[in-house]
């Protein structure tokens, strides 16, 4: 796990970005075992309301994680995630995710995940333990 070694926290999360192709959305499904049509199938997913495959909602916020594993060397060990699913995206985007710190003395971050033309596909926050609680852990066990 990783651990926050400054007392002042990062103004921004880095930046990740991928596309979101066919070949890209198969490995995650085999990754986490979710063949759902209508993220694979384009005829099944032409049926849909959505008229084409979706990305899973959970490999957008899979980038969110790398931003903060990118920005804190790891995952730090104390790391709270809210978010929301606000709309879909269709295989094929090419998408960022990442964060702005809202609050320095509570930790909290504000993230996304948008299309490149900034249209958002999750909202929400991450906070992470300060670095004073954090490097005061277990001294007084």
């Amino acid at each position: 796990m990783g651990t926050l070694e400054t007392a002042a926290l990062p103004r921004e999360l880095a930046i990740v970005e991928m596309i979101t192709d066919l070949d890209a959305v198969a490995r995650y499904a085999a990754l986490t075992a979710d063949y759902n049509p209508i993220h694979l199938d384009p005829v099944f997913a032409a049926k849909t309301a959505f008229g084409r495959p979706i990305v899973h909602g959970t490999l957008g916020l899979n980038l969110v994680i790398e931003a903060i594993e990118r920005t804190f060397g790891g995952v730090p060990e104390k790391l709270a995630l809210d978010t929301r699913f606000i709309r879909p995206l269709p295989v094929g985007s090419s998408i960022r995710a990442g964060g702005v710190l809202r609050d320095d003395a509570a930790g909290t971050y504000d993230i996304f995940v948008e299309t490149m033309a900034g249209e958002r596909a999750v909202e929400g926050t991450c906070t992470v333990l300060p670095a004073a609680e954090h490097s005061n852990k277990g001294r007084d066990a």
